[in-house]
């Protein structure tokens, strides 16, 4: 979704700022953005989303945490 909705060609963010401006061109394209939540799971320091995200695609998106319990990656998979 990065590459497709930001036109970031690598489909990777780095750093607050990237993250924040993401999210704002995001929200500014749609403005009522909801997701669908169907499963939380949860490993060691990580957690896994499963969702119905835009444009009706399934997502997982993994999270993992650092020792101070903050995401320090983050992997996010779509349907086509």
């Amino acid at each position: 979704m990065i590459k497709l909705a930001g036109g970031i060609e690598s489909g990777s963010l780095k750093g607050k700022e990237n993250v924040r401006g993401y999210w704002k061109k995001a929200l500014e394209k749609i403005p009522d953005l909801k997701f669908e939540l169907y499963e939380v799971t949860s490993g060691i320091n990580s957690v896994a989303l499963f969702y119905k995200s835009v444009m009706n695609k399934k997502a997982i998106e993994v999270m993992f945490f650092d020792d101070y319990g903050k995401v320090n990656k983050m992997f996010a998979y779509y349907t086509d």
